[in-house]
């Protein structure tokens, strides 16, 4: 799991990512990305109840991706709020799947040291 610090939480934080960010389009999920002023980055996870309507899988998809995010954290630019839209494919997604498509976009993103 992500630290607290790392977690993006505020609604108002979210909706200036939502406004002023940048989108990232990936197989698995959207991303939306903007620079913040501090010196961490922070990251939210979204899997909307039209994707799926049980919890429990919502749940688990949001896992995978807060799991992946953190195993890959260590190599991600400081200074970036972001937000994952997970997609209804990415539920029945493997991790690793899901990494290197994580990854794929980061990269794309320019968040990510290569």
């Amino acid at each position: 799991m992500l630290p607290v610090l790392n977690r993006l939480r505020k609604r108002k934080d979210i909706q200036e990512v939502f406004q002023k960010g940048t989108t990232f389009p990936g197989r698995l999920f959207v991303l939306k990305i903007k620079k913040n002023n501090l010196s961490i980055s922070r990251f939210a996870f979204i899997f909307p109840v039209k994707h799926e309507k049980k919890a429990s899988k919502r749940n688990r998809g949001k896992r995978v991706f807060r799991e992946v995010v953190r195993e890959i954290f260590p190599s991600v630019k400081k200074g970036f709020d972001g937000i994952f839209i997970i997609k209804k494919e990415a539920e029945e997604k493997k991790y690793r799947e899901v990494k290197e498509e994580i990854k794929k976009v980061f990269q794309k993103a320019k968040v990510i040291f290569d």
